[in-house]
């Protein structure tokens, strides 16, 4: 999924590294990037520091954009929790509400069907002040959100 997601960016004629988390401050010193994305993986944000990422980018003033693992690290970061579906949604289609188009959906209906590989979720109940969800499922799984004023966003698909 990484390098499927790096390669989308590389067709829109973006410069990709990839790297792994958490990322060294030597490492932000060298690539200069002009945005930070969170890519999927398996575990959990914890597993791999996530937060320590989150934070020197936004030390950066970098915008980042979180896809499935980058937004429940987003969330947890930020002080939100974590959930376990009760059923996986691994390889699964799924229509989602979008509530607010904001940047991530501007242009697209209210409603599109995305596929799902993921079986932790940011709890909506305990989402971050600042955060708006801009998308979600029909029994309320956060499928997308914005920061209200930092430079953030993130899919879970």
């Amino acid at each position: 999924f990484v390098h499927t997601l790096a390669n989308y960016f590389r067709q829109t004629g973006a410069n990709v590294s990839t790297v792994r988390t958490p990322v060294p401050e030597e490492v932000f010193e060298r690539l200069k990037p002009d945005l930070v994305v969170l890519s999927p993986g398996p575990g959990t944000p914890t597993d791999f520091d996530c937060a320590a990422t989150i934070k020197r980018a936004r030390a950066r003033d970098l915008p980042i954009f979180g896809v499935c693992l980058g937004l429940q690290a987003l969330a947890e970061a930020y002080g939100g929790e974590l959930r376990q579906l009760h059923i996986p949604m691994h390889g699964k289609p799924s229509r989602i509400r979008v509530s607010k188009p904001g940047i991530i959906f501007s242009g697209l209906p209210k409603e599109v069907t995305v596929g799902r590989y993921h079986s932790i979720f940011a709890d909506p109940v305990r989402l971050p002040d600042g955060f708006v969800v801009t998308a979600e499922t029909e029994d309320g799984i956060i499928m997308a959100f914005e920061h209200r004023k930092e430079p953030i966003a993130a899919v879970q698909f």
